[in-house]
């Protein structure tokens, strides 16, 4: 597939024309009375065609061909961002019969430079969940792109924000970290349930959830939900409170835009829609892309240590397009394997081998194969802790059930009712 990254259109097409019969084109072959048809078709459409070195059109085209003619043939399709298509055919439709190709275009890509640092510094920083690295980081050769960089630092807000990679560029972020002072939490609760929950900008996981260790302020909170109206709202949290939000959401009505359902086998996968980054495919919860105008979408689903899932995907108006897709492990997996962690509550801090690498829920790529140790820290819930070991290639889920930690408050009527009880026995023995 070389040629892929230095062929353009213009020398491709001056390729094709070697390659085709000279001076002899479909419609010149054609006779009437022993006519066959090829029958072109692409996804997505609009692809340009060289039949035998002839444009012929767009796809969808029907190119009539003599069945006595020569039976060789060259088409190639081409289209701006995608990869160019060639095949060779060594055989001719019979008189009056139709012989359908149907070529699935490829995207191409283009590669830039994100450089990460952090205030304070050694943050830990991931680029679409993944690719977690200590701050200052330089990543090399990222797709061109929208991509959602996070900075995670013990005792601090997490940071977000979405960067668009320019082609051939480099962008600079620097993630200023504030300290975290008053916690509270969040309960989401929606009808129906299953819906996808933003918290200023990240996702925290499907409602029902709770959604702890959040600064004690107001937060921007968004619902989606394939089906129903997106619901936004800024909510305050309030220091050592949680915050019960409970919302019905309205059926979309039927409009110009329709949504669509993404899950992957693995879970963890980082989901693109034309370039744009999406969110990541979560374990038993489909990936909800809601609003979307009614189109034809290249959609991209990529995870380490796994082949790029690339579809084109046809959204229609006031419908739910569902995309499930199992990924392929690379040639070589290599030493290491793929972990997701999730939490209940969630927004909890991940240690793994005393090392901090994020807030749940989280997919952390390229983990070293052997045994390591994971200890999830919330505050108010004992921690949880539990070793793991992974295999080369492996794709490994934890989900944790974080226990609260027994306050004075809850002690006092445990030690009320031993208070009476010892005080019944006493009573007793003392009596007549």
């Amino acid at each position: 597939m070389f040629y892929r990254s230095w062929m353009s259109i213009p020398v491709f097409a001056a390729l094709v024309l070697l390659l085709a019969v000279p001076g002899v084109s479909a419609q010149a072959q054609a006779n009437a009375g022993d006519e066959g048809y090829f029958q072109i078709d692409s996804e997505p459409r609009g692809a340009e065609v060289l039949f035998d070195g002839v444009f012929v059109g767009e796809t969808p085209v029907s190119v009539p061909t003599s069945s006595p003619g020569t039976p060789q043939h060259t088409i190639a399709l081409s289209k701006p961002g995608y990869y160019p298509w060639v095949q060779k055919y060594t055989t001719n439709p019979p008189p009056g019969e139709t012989i359908h190709i149907f070529a699935g275009l490829e995207p191409s890509t283009s590669f830039g430079t994100l450089v990460v640092t952090s205030s304070p510094q050694e943050a830990l920083v991931t680029v679409d969940g993944g690719r977690g690295q200590e701050a200052p980081w330089t990543y090399s050769d990222l797709s061109a792109g929208s991509h959602l960089v996070q900075a995670f630092l013990s005792g601090y807000e997490p940071y977000a924000r979405i960067v668009d990679v320019p082609p051939g560029g480099t962008v600079q972020v620097e993630a200023v970290l504030v300290r975290l002072t008053n916690i509270g939490s969040l309960q989401v609760i929606t009808s129906p349930g299953g819906a996808d929950v933003y918290v200023d900008g990240l996702f925290k996981g499907a409602s029902s959830t709770t959604i702890g260790n959040l600064a004690a302020r107001e937060h921007v909170v968004l619902l989606k939900h394939a089906g129903y109206e997106d619901w936004t709202d800024t909510i305050e949290v309030m220091p050592n409170q949680v915050k019960i939000l409970d919302v019905t959401l309205k059926p979309r009505q039927t409009g110009s835009t329709g949504d669509i359902e993404v899950e992957s086998l693995p879970p963890g996968a980082a989901v693109f829609l034309n370039g744009a980054y999406q969110g990541q495919t979560q374990n038993n919860n489909p990936l909800d892309i809601t609003g979307v105008e009614e189109g034809t979408y290249t959609l991209s689903i990529q995870l380490d240590q796994y082949r790029d899932y690339n579809s084109s995907v046809a959204v229609n108006a006031g419908q739910t397009t569902k995309v499930k897709a199992e990924l392929d492990p690379s040639p070589s997996p290599g030493q290491s394997g793929t972990i997701q962690i999730s939490s209940q509550p969630a927004g909890a801090t991940i240690f793994v081998d005393n090392a901090c690498r994020g807030i749940t829920p989280l997919t952390i790529p390229s983990i070293e194969t052997g045994t390591h140790s994971l200890v999830i820290k919330l505050g108010g819930y004992n921690d949880y802790s539990t070793p793991f070991t992974i295999a080369p290639g492996q794709a490994m889920q934890i989900e944790a059930q974080l226990t609260p930690q027994p306050t004075s408050a809850g002690l006092f009527p445990i030690v009320m009712v031993i208070a009476l009880f010892i005080a019944a026995i006493l009573q007793r023995r003392s009596g007549p």
